[in-house]
């Protein structure tokens, strides 16, 4: 195990704002349970304003790691002692663990994103990405570990989007031209169709013989209204349980050395999904 730093800091969870619909806590509790470790996962709802005084909690108390999510991904960086490159390529953090003293910030994100893509990958050489967050940016990181050049964003916000582009050296589409737009991959790196928001559509039917892939990284619900009319329609989709599960699968290895076993997980996540 790898509970730094010190033996008696079993205390693990989720730093994020809102986190109604977490489902980290479940994960790892589940695994800690599955492995018999004394540790236990909570989650903890800070808002922007108090993540100052939460990253002095993070050294005061004994919390030997914490997962991050929306919208503190590449605030809370700066309260950080180190920084892996691959954090650093993609700006954004989602794993804090201590090693040696200090507290350092991962990302397991792309590997969870690569992670569904890769047995199709000779198939994809265009890809064209909702959303120009922090998701997006973790997919543009995938793409270019894919050796995927021809690459073009689209988002609601048109002015983000735009500098998005920019800034990664990739094409911009605007999202009313989207149903001109095709494909070898379509991501939705965006919140739309997420659990408990308003469910915003894209404007157009994605088709096999323009979008043959369609990935959602929304996992909640596990089967969005994009996938299914997506798959209606006859394309190939990814959703985005399998990233969510293996970005967290590394991130439990990181803090403990232990794995999770991936089928057994996702019957678990499967199953209380469509039970709430």
């Amino acid at each position: 195990m790898m509970l730094d730093p010190s033996p008696g800091k079993h205390l693990f969870g989720v730093v994020g704002y809102p986190l109604q619909q977490s489902l980290s806590p479940l994960i790892h509790n589940w695994g800690f349970s599955a492995h018999q470790l004394p540790c236990t996962y909570l989650a903890w709802s800070i808002e922007p304003q108090y993540l100052p005084h939460f990253s002095v909690a993070l050294r005061t108390l004994p919390i030997s790691g914490v997962s991050v999510t929306i919208p503190h991904k590449k605030h809370i960086m700066p309260y950080l002692d180190r920084l892996t490159h691959t954090s650093v390529r993609i700006g954004a953090v989602n794993t804090l663990y201590w090693q040696e003293g200090e507290i350092w910030g991962e990302n397991t994100d792309i590997t969870g994103f690569v992670a569904p893509l890769l047995s199709r990958a000779k198939n994809i050489f265009s890809a064209l990405v909702l959303g120009a967050g922090g998701a997006a940016q973790t997919c543009l990181e995938g793409f270019r570990r894919m050796e995927i050049g021809d690459i073009w964003v689209s988002s609601r916000n048109k002015s983000k989007a735009q500098a998005f582009a920019v800034g990664h050296g990739i094409r911009y589409v605007p999202w009313n031209r989207l149903e001109e737009m095709s494909a070898d991959l379509l991501v939705n790196a965006t919140p739309m169709g997420m659990k408990g928001q308003s469910e915003t559509t894209l404007p157009f039917t994605p088709e096999p013989h323009r979008f043959p892939l369609v990935y959602d990284l929304v996992y909640n619900p596990v089967q969005t209204k994009l996938l299914r009319e997506a798959e209606e329609a006859g394309c190939s989709t990814i959703n985005g349980l399998s990233m969510f599960i293996t970005q967290a699968t590394e991130q439990f290895r990181i803090w403990t050395g232990e794995d999770l076993p991936h089928e057994d997980l996702a019957s678990m996540l499967q199953e209380h999904l469509t039970s709430n």
